[in-house]
């Protein structure tokens, strides 16, 4: 999968990094693993015109 996107609240988000597939056979959806997602949910918090995200030294950054 290349740079999956996730639904966070009403906002559409680009992960650069920081998550893992989980594609178990028999899923008909591949399903994102995200790293620290309450760090996540901060950082979008702090940038709300980000609209994508690296997860960077055990940090979530904004990609701008």
């Amino acid at each position: 999968m290349a740079l999956p996107k996730i639904l966070l609240g009403d906002r559409k988000i680009i992960l650069l990094s920081g998550f893992q597939e989980d594609s178990r056979p028999g899923n008909a959806v591949c399903a994102v693993i995200v790293d620290s997602e309450d760090r996540l949910h901060q950082a979008v918090a702090r940038n709300p015109e980000a609209v994508a995200f690296g997860f960077v030294a055990g940090e979530w950054i904004a990609a701008t």
